[in-house]
């Protein structure tokens, strides 16, 4: 029996994930992990009841044994694994919490690193790794500092990855879309008056559904990273061609005043 296991799974594009891989039928069954219990009973009910809900904090080391034991006590076969959880404030060093600074590096970075060490010995060959990146990923964003330096991390350690399972057969994609339409956004820029880019900046925003089609394509084609629409594509390759510096003075340019 295949299965998905979908970090961040409660909404957003880990539900997205869900709801495209359960209309291709590309696994059996799902394992849905997040906080939010109520939700990911109801996305289980989408998916026709084939799912394990396990309620876990992945900022938690009792929420990333809670993976492990489901792993250990079924031995699932699993043909996708998405870390498509994560956390992200807006704000200068001293606009942001120790606690929240401690999430984003926890749930950003720890988590998915641990969650995938502990699958990969359950996936076989033709199995898929997506780790959540994202278009800030290339270069360093100030008022942003910390959510971008974690995901430039996975964007690297998905890169290097690839490499240490291709004898597997298995793939590793890191999925760096720009601005997309869901619920973190506003929980990003939910500090009243913290330092972060204008609305204005954060456009175009890209439809869930569109980005993760295409990033499910690209992790079967064994790309090493998805980037989603012209608009990404082209700030990536301005990253790769115009020094850092040039490219922060631009990002500060769209910071609210």
């Amino acid at each position: 029996m295949s299965v998905a296991i979908i970090t961040g799974a409660s909404s957003g594009l880990g539900r997205e994930f869900a709801l495209q891989l359960y209309a291709l039928k590309e696994v059996d069954e799902f394992y849905l992990i997040a906080r939010r219990e109520d939700r990911l009973n109801a996305l289980k009910d989408e998916l026709g009841g084939n799912a394990k809900v396990i309620t876990a904090d992945l900022t938690q080391k009792e929420g990333i044994e809670r993976v492990r034991s489901a792993l250990t006590e079924n031995t699932p076969e699993v043909k996708y694994l998405i870390n498509a959880s994560g956390f992200g404030k807006f704000g200068d060093y001293s606009e942001i919490s120790e606690e929240d600074t401690e999430k984003m590096i926890d749930l950003n970075v720890k988590a998915s690193v641990l969650i995938t060490h502990m699958t990969i010995p359950y996936m076989e060959k033709g199995s898929h790794i997506i780790q959540l990146g994202s278009g800030s990923c290339f270069t360093p964003l100030p008022n942003f500092n910390v959510y971008a330096a974690g995901k430039s991390f996975i964007l690297h350690y998905t890169k290097a990855l690839k490499y240490e399972v291709k004898h597997l057969g298995i793939t590793a994609t890191a999925f760096c879309p720009g601005w997309v339409a869901t619920e973190f956004l506003g929980k990003a820029t939910d500090i009243t008056g913290a330092k972060g880019p204008k609305a204005s900046a954060m456009k175009p925003l890209l439809r869930a559904d569109r980005v993760v089609s295409k990033a499910i394509k690209d992790a079967k084609r064994g790309k090493v990273m998805s980037v989603t629409n012209w608009y990404t594509k082209l700030q990536h390759l301005l990253f790769k061609v115009v020094p850092d510096c040039l490219l922060t003075k631009a990002w500060l340019g769209m910071q609210k005043k």
